[in-house]
């Protein structure tokens, strides 16, 4: 994956999280996306794997609906030519609280006569 394909075929992005020492940072890249498939972004920083990392698309278009989007670095591979990191991400939902949990059972529970 090389600039020119990000820029041509990605969404540009800001990154934020906590890179391998475990310090704060801020980079702007391209976010690859095959739709519910393979997604990546390409870093200067160096990752852990499973570290937590937030999206938001820098669209100059936007209308204030740019919220960052929680991600996990799923698969991070080794510096290209240009010095950056590929990183698969996997995009991360919220848990649902004890009390949804708690609902959603009983909802589900089935009576056996």
């Amino acid at each position: 994956m090389n600039f020119q394909t990000n820029a041509m075929n990605g969404s540009r992005v800001e990154v934020s999280g906590w890179d391998a020492n475990e310090d704060f940072f801020v980079e702007k890249t391209y976010f690859d996306s095959e739709g519910e498939g393979k997604k990546e972004i390409t870093l200067r920083n160096l990752l852990r794997e499973g570290c937590v990392l937030f999206l938001r698309v820098l669209d100059p278009l936007a209308t204030g609906n740019n919220f960052p989007v929680p991600y996990q670095a799923v698969n991070i591979m080794g510096r290209d030519a240009d010095g950056r990191v590929r990183v698969g991400l996997e995009r991360l939902r919220p848990r649902a609280s004890r009390g949804q949990t708690e609902l959603s059972l009983h909802q589900t529970t089935v009576q056996v006569a």
